[in-house]
């Protein structure tokens, strides 16, 4: 299993180790047509994603890493998507311990029913990853 990184800190001669934490955009719309739109949600959330990592300074982004599902459905997925490829990464332990995805919406994250959703979720909490979304409270 992929363990998270530790940097060491020298300050006033005491050694001290930070944990990096990482974090992964998942960026996703339905349709290959919002790919080509002016108005698409896309920088929505690329912008999103870089104004969490801002606010969250203590995240990195995990190898410049993107999950970008495009013209993909928010029911599909996980079993035909890039959003399904990183799940299957994790549970074999190809990614970090505590990555943080970072999601606009549920609604970016799945258009499945809630209790299949939340099943998503803690899918993800099982494999010792967390999830943040940008939008709501």
């Amino acid at each position: 299993m992929a363990q998270t990184l530790v940097k060491t800190s020298i300050s006033k001669g005491k050694a001290t180790s930070i944990a990096v934490k990482f974090a992964v955009s998942y960026v996703r719309v339905s349709t290959v047509k919002q790919t080509k739109e002016d108005k698409t949600g896309i920088r929505r959330q690329e912008k999103d994603y870089q104004r969490w990592l801002k606010l969250h300074p203590e995240y990195k982004n995990l190898d410049g890493l993107e999950i970008r599902d495009l013209g993909v459905s928010g029911r599909k997925n996980v079993k035909e998507g890039a959003l399904g490829r990183f799940l299957k990464k994790a549970e074999k332990g190809e990614i970090p311990a505590n990555t943080c995805l970072v999601v606009e919406s549920m609604s970016r994250l799945t258009r499945d029913e809630p209790y299949i959703g939340i099943g998503l979720i803690r899918r993800l909490w099982d494999l010792n990853h967390t999830i943040a979304f940008t939008q709501g409270n």
